[in-house]
């Protein structure tokens, strides 16, 4: 195997421990008095108010006995044990749900936490509403003639037109649109004077001559900033410091800005007295959601606070063997990951050879929607002005469904196992190498650095590892945008990044910086980690030599080889990266779409265990298990008609309760389960009357959803005060082969 682990790992827990859990639902039902004690707990309390300040007030209600209506108290019962089993059970940091700690590898294992009270946290204002103020105050003349402008990082030469992407607000929501604009001795006159930023006056008084007079020229100017081609210092960035942090030394180098600057520094010093410890009341934070209102910019305050949580521990430590296990575990997962035969990127590669064959196109042309090839060919690829976006055709679907299945030898030996566990009526199924003795790894096609997120459990006494994948184009991914909050976390994250560095001298790896919508901004904001970014319709804030703007960028590609983006500047091949977890493919623009694509091109994006044709074809898949690694857990598929008669008696406890004896027996579920939404996972206790009634009151509308069995017990490798955590460990790899040989 070529790839070696770094010396540290991310612990990721949940904020309570499944003990907690388990003893809340202890009972066959849950007292409504029993829910109310223990969400007097001033932790728990402020944990619902930042994950949903909507539902705090009702909640508030609930607490004090003023929600009059039995259904309205139940539903609310039903919204606190979702919350409480989120924040006993799944590892995902969210608020004060879950947090990380950086821990690192030793001869022994021993992980404890200290007391939930000793974590710390890190609370900053909604992206958001701080980009709708920075654009609310650049409004005000008076500011405004003090900022300085730059030109539009979207801006593209097409013939006799620049074209660049503005954007406006429809319901909230940003906009994107392709615009089209002549070409001008003057306009490139003002766009090469505001590349290193230029007060708008100034930029007005370069043009005037005895044709054109100031007030001509101020009209001029004002035209380019209206229409985007020029955006002022104060335009967010996604990478560096907070964007608070970057907005306030701007405003405070203006005048007439003092009223704004006591503001926020008064939210500056707010936020790190709320920071000091755990269990703020909701007033602190509507008190200070007030106090902004005199900022004059509107804000939702749901959305208000973000917060994220790093964990205390008492150690954190994991032994050799758990890496040897994994790495073991990852040798046959490379076996079961077939490359992938098409890629938006192959595609893109044989429609940009089609056109331009080996010619080198800038990037911004070759991109165009109308003038070049776009990107996502042969698929809807939420092109920007759509000619036809507002039409809406019918759509009959067929009665009966149709889907294309993709079939390996890979299939055939797992459905070979699982007709056979059916047969014997088996829970788990095991594999071993011999099973796959005539497949080979490749370890040449994956990225430089990979994480692999795993689970410790205990089952029966024994120790095992639950893992199901690795990959991702950066092991740095998963860790970004927590750095902020944690300088353990971020020397971490930028160690991981040096590696990529070493593996690629010869390259540029710039880091993407684009915000495609305000409120994104709260996932992708993250410390500048590489020398080199790649600004569009976002500011970058290193220096300008490093920055590598649209009209510097070229791209070429052989028919069979790969696409290669070249940086004129520096004539260097240039690999993109984006550092953080956010889902680009979802109606992103085509550039932005293109650069993150490229992270993974002629790679397998990672590998991993995966129940392809059979996932959803089956009632119950079971546990599958590669000597201590669990593959994948037992699972069933539960459609509407195994719990309509559930639904049918919810007001007779009698029957219900033999109803759901029925469906307990009938599918064979344990006591503990988790109701899979994608990542998301709920955890839900079948013995437990309100548990199970939670579960119907979520999945009540569905035609079928996947239950999934929870390994972790009491007896578990991550505690506190002899309570037991459930967990999720981030290991992270390098390519040390290939390192070796850049070094030799």
């Amino acid at each position: 195997m070529s790839y070696r682990n770094f010396s540290k790992y991310v612990l990721r827990a949940p904020l309570f421990s499944f003990s907690f859990f388990k003893e809340l639902t202890e009972g066959e039902e849950l007292k409504e008095e029993k829910l109310k004690e223990v969400c007097k707990d001033e932790i728990i309390k402020e944990a619902i108010f930042l994950a949903s300040p909507s539902l705090y007030q009702e909640f508030e209600k609930w607490l004090e006995g003023n929600l009059k209506e039995k259904a309205a108290s139940e539903r609310m019962m039903y919204s606190v044990l979702k919350y409480l089993s989120r924040m006993s059970s799944r590892c995902t940091p969210f608020g004060l749900f879950a947090g990380t700690s950086v821990g690192t590898f030793s001869e022994t294992e021993n992980i404890e936490l200290s007391d939930k009270s000793e974590n710390n946290r890190h609370t900053r204002l909604d992206m958001n509403f701080l980009v709708a103020l920075s654009q609310d105050i650049v409004k005000d003349q008076s500011i405004k003639s003090q900022l300085l402008f730059y030109p539009n990082t979207s801006i593209y030469k097409a013939g006799k037109q620049l074209r660049y992407v503005e954007y406006s607000y429809i319901k909230s929501r940003r906009v994107h649109h392709i615009v089209a604009v002549e070409d001008s001795e003057y306009l490139q006159k003002i766009l090469k004077q505001a590349r290193k930023g230029a007060l708008l006056s100034d930029l007005a008084s370069s043009l005037v001559d005895d044709e054109i007079t100031i007030e001509e020229a101020s009209g001029f100017i004002d035209q380019l900033v209206d229409g985007q081609l020029l955006i002022s210092e104060l335009e967010p960035s996604v990478s560096g410091p907070e964007f608070l942090e970057q907005i306030m030394p701007v405003l405070k180098k203006l005048s007439g800005t003092e009223h704004i600057v006591s503001e926020l520094e008064n939210v500056q010093t707010t936020l790190h007295r709320i920071d000091q410890g755990l269990g703020n009341v909701a007033k602190e934070y509507t008190d200070l959601s007030e106090s902004l209102k005199k900022l004059g910019t509107d804000f939702e305050l749901k959305f208000m606070f973000q917060t994220d949580m790093s964990l205390s521990v008492e150690a954190n430590t994991l032994n050799y063997d758990t890496v040897k296990k994994i790495r073991k575990g990852l040798s046959l997962l490379n076996k079961l990951t077939l490359p992938p035969k098409e890629t938006f990127i192959s595609r893109f590669r044989t429609a940009f050879y089609e056109r331009y064959e080996s010619r080198e196109v800038s990037l911004s042309n070759a991109l165009d929607v109308e003038l070049g090839i776009g990107f996502l060919q042969d698929k809807d690829s939420g092109d920007v002005s759509q000619i036809i976006d507002d039409i809406v055709l019918p759509y009959k679907p067929s009665k009966v469904s149709v889907r294309d299945v993709k079939w390996s030898s890979i299939d055939a030996i797992l459905q070979k196992k699982l007709v056979k566990s059916m047969k014997d009526d088996q829970h788990v199924i095991e594999i071993a190498d011999e099973d796959f003795k005539g497949l080979e790894e490749n370890w040449e096609d994956l990225p430089d650095t990979i994480s692999s997120m795993i689970e410790l459990v205990r089952i029966d006494g024994k120790e095992k590892i639950k893992m199901s994948n690795c990959g991702g184009s950066s092991a740095a991914n998963l860790l970004g945008r927590f750095c902020h909050g944690d300088q353990d976390l971020d020397a971490y994250t930028k160690e991981i990044i040096d590696v990529e560095a070493k593996l690629n001298p010869d390259k540029i790896l710039a880091e993407i910086v684009h915000l495609p919508e305000s409120r994104v901004g709260n996932i992708l904001m993250r410390p500048n980690f590489r020398r080199h970014e790649i600004p569009y319709l976002a500011k970058s804030i290193i220096e300008d030599e490093n920055q590598l703007l649209l009209d510097d960028l070229m791209i070429s590609a052989t028919p069979n080889g790969k696409v290669k983006l070249r940086s004129k500047k520096f004539d260097k091949e240039v690999i993109p990266h984006l550092t953080n977890a956010h889902n680009y493919s979802n109606n992103a623009l085509p550039i932005y779409q293109f650069l993150a694509n490229m992270q993974t091109q002629n790679l397998r994006g990672g590998i991993g265990f995966d129940w392809g044709p059979f996932a959803d074809e089956y009632e119950f898949l079971p546990r599958v298990e590669y000597r201590d690694i669990i593959l994948s857990s037992a699972s069933w598929n539960i459609s509407s008609t195994d719990i309509k008669p559930l639904l049918d008696t919810l007001k007779d406890e009698e029957k219900f309760l033999a109803e759901l004896k029925k469906l307990i027996d009938a599918k064979k579920l344990p006591q503990f389960v988790l109701l899979a939404d994608g990542d998301n996972e709920l955890l839900v206790n079948t013995g437990n009357v309100t548990s199970m009634k939670m579960l119907l009151n979520t999945v009540k509308k569905r035609g079928r959803f996947k239950l999934k069995e929870f390994l972790h017990t009491e007896d578990s490798v991550v505690t506190s005060k002899s309570k037991a955590f459930t967990n999720q460990i981030v290991v992270s790899f390098y390519n040390e082969k290939k390192l070796k040989n850049m070094q030799n």
